[in-house]
């Protein structure tokens, strides 16, 4: 019995309107019994009227209005100021309000009870619906005294098949509608659960019969959903059919829909429309504008995309389709040429296809595209859209196969995902790209690309969290090309931090290779005089405030180990590299780099401390056997000395910018040189008959002066480099020193001690170097030029003279030269 009921229950979906036609149907009969009463009988009447619609519904009809008869063969009834009363606790009182009905229906087919409506007409009427924060709509009605239908949610299924009625229901009278006009409507959709509403407002809208079609209506009217402009025309079954009074065959609907320069056409049918059942229609649309379509939509973010069509055909999913999204099938969306310079400058769209037999089957992908003068091209395939629409049963795994182009490169990205049920989890994806030329990807870039050939990239790509949400890990990395290789595995983090962790090793790695080209400069025109020179720009200081990248090191996180067998950076080969950098919680360390380079090896470490302000930092080097040539030009310099170094230094400081750190360095830095020469250009500066006595016999302009040895340490101490020893051992004779050099202000303070032997004079004169690091001031004093004077003298005398002797000692020259010089 209780499946009896609930199979009997009427549609809950647009029963507000059946009612309302029942109230006017009663009143219609009513006006026909007695056709002859006077209009204050039928304004008697009103108070019947609304307690057997309120029986029926559960909510009070109001007639404020007059009540009115126009009598002929088709009678014409008209009501004014006509309310329905909202569900208890709705947002507003009424949930439709109508400003005037006017219906003309004919009068035999009451006696069968039959409604017949020729004419119906709505001026202004306002709809609301709506549902509660638990989500029950205000369309359900129940008698008074009758356990409510609102608590069974709208889209619940069917408790019984299509179409079967209890016998005890009694089905309301058929009815059928010739010609409907609505004028200055409005419906309301408000969304309890959401706070959302929508508003469709009419500006009108008409119904007439279909010639030679039966119960077949013609729809025309001009609407605006949230303000954009709609206009609808097409066909669609009558009322008898709309609600349930004849089920013979299925509503047709037929209609083609404008909105914001959009068109779509819409045809198919239901076999029961107010419940939402076993529909089917196909949709071709075409949208010019997107932006200009979705701009009236609330929260509805469009690129400004145009040429958009769209074909499909949509069905009823069934009522066990869990969440009621709509099945989809023969799905083809296409997009025309586009400047999508706004996702990327200079690119353009010549086209995009996506095709979908069905929502559980993979869908296809084809696009061409071009970044200035490189074509674009993708293709392939994705899996089901379903899962992702509705979920699944159990973990379904998800296919991706793409293909990409950019000129002559290719990519492929190919696996799956293992589980869309739950969100993106498990994805496996086997990652290749093939660049025969990098250089020719430079218009795709927006800058100048490295000429590296061949490039080869592979790689497994899984996440690391869901959805790539903390990153992602790249196994089995393999690159090669003709600038070098590598392999290994990386992980890259997302998170508080992010960065790099893993291990990578290569054969060869060319860093020089892998710089741009360096930009061509414009040839001055034939007979154009030159540019004046600009003033050399700063502050006159040679350190400079270069800022240093610290606060990086609070955004990353990271661990690379890097071994290379032979690398190349400034022109410098080096062999045996091994590279390890850590960054953990805004702290850095390099520890260490080793490389053996011609002559010897080299090991730096150095560390950097982010967490504390300013900034500290801390390098140490240590070389042994250090071949200068190379190094000179790795770092671009004239070759004018040559040697041996080793090199001991353990440097620190804070600041933010180099010129800050050297204003507080501390530490040591020492140097010693061997079996090295001096380019002769470097003593370019003496007068011509001077350097012909001073440099070696045989030894022309560019020649080298024999440096058979050097030393040289410097004690740091909050910026002041103080020098604790200085011995430079020519082949003209020796140097020592002594002074300071302040890195604060860059001024030096420094005395050179030189004792040299020029043609058989020996030459002891101290040499005093003051000014700045980016102007220095040498100069002898008068003493110590008198002294050297007497000391050149004293050198060529067989027997030096004593009194001669003292007085260069009083001067601060030395005396005899045979102690000087061995």
């Amino acid at each position: 019995m209780a499946a009896a009921t609930a199979a009997a229950a009427p549609p809950r979906r647009g029963r507000w309107l059946r009612w309302l036609l029942i109230a006017s149907a009663a009143l219609l009969a009513l006006a026909a019994l007695g056709v002859a009463l006077a209009p204050s009988a039928l304004e008697a009447q009103k108070p019947r009227i609304a307690a057997a619609v309120e029986a029926r519904t559960g909510r009070q009809l109001t007639l404020a209005g007059p009540v009115g008869l126009k009598f002929s063969l088709f009678p014409t009834v008209t009501m004014e100021d006509v309310a329905l009363a909202n569900m208890p606790g709705g947002s507003r009182p009424a949930m439709a309000r109508v400003g005037r009905v006017e219906a003309e229906f004919a009068l035999l087919p009451l006696l069968s009870r039959r409604l017949e409506l020729r004419r119906l007409v709505l001026r202004a009427p306002d709809i609301l619906l709506e549902t509660d924060e638990a989500g029950r709509p205000n369309w359900v009605f129940a008698p008074p005294g009758t356990a409510s239908e609102q608590a069974v949610p709208p889209d619940s299924p069917p408790s019984a098949p299509p179409g079967e009625v209890a016998t005890s229901t009694p089905r309301p009278p058929p009815l059928s509608v010739e010609r409907v006009t609505v004028t200055d409507g409005r419906l309301v959709h408000r969304n309890g659960v959401t706070g959302r509403t929508r508003t469709l407002a009419v500006e009108r809208f008409r119904t007439e019969p279909v010639a030679g079609a039966d119960g077949l209506l013609r729809l025309d009217g001009a609407v605006a959903l949230d303000g954009l402009p709609v206009t609808v025309g097409g066909e669609a079954g009558g009322p008898a059919r709309l609600f349930g009074a004849s089920e013979t065959s299925p509503w047709p609907v037929r209609l083609a829909v404008a909105a914001g320069g959009a068109e779509a056409r819409v045809e198919g049918a239901a076999a029961q429309p107010l419940r939402a059942r076993g529909w089917r229609v196909s949709v071709v649309a075409n949208v010019p504008d997107l932006a200009r379509f979705a701009a009236t939509f609330p929260n509805m973010p469009a690129p400004p995309l145009r040429d958009l069509d769209l074909s499909a055909t949509l069905a009823d999913p069934g009522p066990d389709a869990g969440r009621r999204l709509p099945r989809f099938s023969d799905l083809r969306v296409s997009l025309g040429a586009n400047d999508l310079s706004w996702l990327w400058p200079g690119l353009r769209l010549s086209g995009l296809r996506v095709d979908a037999p069905r929502d559980d089957a993979p869908f296809s992908l084809e696009g061409q595209a071009a970044a200035g003068a490189v074509p674009l091209r993708l293709s392939g395939s994705l899996g089901a859209p379903r899962p992702w629409l509705v979920g699944a049963a159990a973990p379904e795994p998800w296919p991706i196969d793409l293909g990409f182009g950019a000129g002559a490169a290719t990519a492929s990205l190919k696996g799956g995902v293992a589980d869309v049920t739950r969100g993106a989890l498990g994805f496996d994806l086997a990652l290749a790209m093939r660049v025969p030329d990098v250089a020719a990807l430079s218009p795709l870039a927006g800058r100048p690309l490295p000429p590296v050939r061949d490039l080869s990239f592979d790689a497994r790509v899984s996440e690391r969290g869901r959805g790539f949400a903390a990153g992602a890990f790249l196994r089995d990395l393999r690159v090669s090309s003709s600038a070098g290789d590598a392999a290994g595995n990386l992980t890259y983090v997302i998170g508080q931090r992010q960065g790099l962790v893993g291990e990578l090793t290569s054969r060869r790695l060319d860093l020089d290779a892998l710089l741009p080209p360096p930009a061509a400069t414009a040839a001055p025109a034939p007979g154009a005089a030159a540019p004046p020179s600009a003033p050399p720009a700063g502050d006159g200081r040679v350190i400079p405030d270069l800022p240093l990248p610290v606060d990086a090191l609070r955004i990353t996180q990271g661990n690379l180990r890097w071994t290379l067998e032979d690398l190349v950076a400034g022109g410098v080969p080096m062999r045996q590299v091994l590279v390890a950098v850590a960054v953990e919680d805004g702290r850095a360390r390099l520890d260490p780099f080793i490389a053996t380079l011609p002559g010897g090896q080299a090991m730096v470490r150095g560390s950097a401390d982010a967490t504390v302000d300013p900034p500290a930092l801390q390098v140490s080097a240590q070389t042994s056997g250090f071949d200068l040539a190379p190094m000179l030009a790795a770092l671009r310099a004239p070759p004018r000395v040559a040697g041996r170094i080793d090199l001991d230094a353990d440097l620190r400081g804070v600041g933010r910018d180099l010129r800050a750190v050297a204003a507080g360095l501390s530490g040591h830095l020492g140097l010693a040189l061997v079996d090295g020469t001096l380019d002769a250009a470097l003593l370019q500066g003496l007068p011509p008959e001077l350097r012909r006595v001073v440099l070696p016999r045989g030894a022309g302009a560019g020649g080298a002066i024999p440096f058979p040895c050097g030393a040289l340490r410097v004690q740091f101490e909050e910026g002041a480099a103080r020098l604790r020893a200085l011995l430079a051992e020519t082949g003209i004779g020796r140097v020592g020193g002594e002074g300071v050099m302040n890195l604060r202000d860059e001024t030096l303070a420094l005395r050179l001690l030189p004792d040299l032997r020029v043609g058989g004079l020996a030459l002891r004169a101290p040499v005093n170097v003051a000014g700045t690091l980016a102007a220095p001031r040498v100069g002898v004093s008068p003493e110590a030029a008198a002294a050297a004077g007497l000391g050149a003298l004293l050198s060529l005398q067989r027997t030096p003279d004593r009194d001669l002797q003292g007085l260069a000692g009083l001067l601060g020259g030395g005396g005899s030269g045979s102690a000087a010089l061995p």
